[in-house]
């Protein structure tokens, strides 16, 4: 498991209190920065945090002040880390929240940090939702009920995933949808001579790909005789 940027190096606590004597940009990352206790290296700070708290060579740094400034560089640390997967795509909170917890992140600060985005709608539940389940409509296949099941894993409400379904199979010919999926399949379904069957296969495959079962029954004869010309 990844852990937290603390984890990587844990200041000797007994040290403190301590001037601060120096601090310096390091070099693989110019907006983090070194903190050195009466010359020697405490701690590693983003750009962030010293603004935050106004750190200056010749500061006297408590065990408070460390512990406070500790907590906000976790913060600043699990809110980059979301920034930067929401830079990438959409994510539904859980997502978030579990891809932050496998890196260690303290629960509790998670979940401030996503209060937070979720406030300036950088999280946007039904937004995701949406955009889901017309990606997996569209690009999968998928179907209604493979569609609803995937969005509440990823943490999204009933209610919520129904509207994002209904939304993304709204202007869809279901008929249409099913003669495509089928055709492409067309040469499969016809090696089963057997034509019980071979209907069977049929309803099987769009059962697979999430349709419900009674919008399938209403075509299945209709795909049997397309299949078989």
């Amino acid at each position: 498991m990844q852990k937290n940027t603390y984890s990587k190096h844990q200041p000797d606590l007994n040290r403190l209190p301590g001037v601060i004597t120096t601090i310096v940009s390091q070099k693989k990352n110019a907006h983090r920065f070194s903190i050195f206790i009466d010359d020697q290296f405490f701690i590693g700070i983003s750009e962030s945090t010293l603004i935050e708290f106004d750190l200056g060579k010749g500061d006297q740094l408590s065990p408070d002040l460390f512990r406070e400034i500790k907590d906000f560089e976790e913060r600043v640390t699990v809110k980059s880390y979301c920034l930067r997967l929401l830079s990438r795509r959409d994510h539904a909170r859980k997502e978030l929240y579990d891809k932050a917890r496998r890196k260690d992140y303290n629960p509790g600060v998670i979940n401030d940090v996503l209060d937070e985005l979720e406030e300036k709608e950088y999280i946007n539940a039904a937004a995701f939702a949406r955009a889901f389940a017309q990606d997996k409509r569209r690009f999968n296949n998928w179907g209604p009920i493979k569609i609803k099941m995937a969005l509440k894993k990823k943490g999204i409400s009933g209610s919520q995933a129904e509207r994002a379904v209904e939304s993304s199979f709204d202007e869809v010919n279901e008929k249409d949808l099913f003669s495509d999926l089928v055709f492409k399949q067309k040469q499969r379904f016809l090696r089963e001579e057997d034509l019980f069957k071979r209907k069977k296969k049929i309803f099987d495959y769009l059962s697979r790909k999430g349709y419900r079962q009674g919008d399938i029954m209403k075509y299945l004869d209709d795909l049997m005789d397309m299949v078989s010309r």
